[in-house]
């Protein structure tokens, strides 16, 4: 199975988080709802978390996604590295 990392920022106008509050509904429950519904009705297997924020936030959690992915990609290569014994000029550290 092949995975993929989706950040995106999602913006309701007034009228509508209004609306939701009013019929009981958490608007972060209904966006959830309506981009995993719509993924999954199309065959994609959906994780989401929806976070109401007043910031900008999406430039700045790309970069800390990007950063996480390279630690655990050099993480990764690390132990292979170690587990094969492939240490650069023959010296491994334990």
């Amino acid at each position: 199975m092949k995975r993929f990392l989706v950040l995106s920022e999602v913006e309701m106008d007034e009228k509508k988080y209004n609306d939701l509050v009013k019929e009981g509904f958490e608007p972060t429950d209904f966006i959830v709802s309506v981009l995993a519904d719509h993924g999954r009705d199309r065959g994609l297997m959906i994780k989401m978390r929806c976070v109401e924020t007043e910031y900008h936030l999406l430039d700045d959690v790309c970069k800390a996604a990007d950063t996480i992915a390279t630690d655990k990609a050099f993480d990764e290569l690390e132990e292979t590295m170690l587990r094969n014994n492939m240490c650069v000029g023959g010296n491994c550290e334990a």
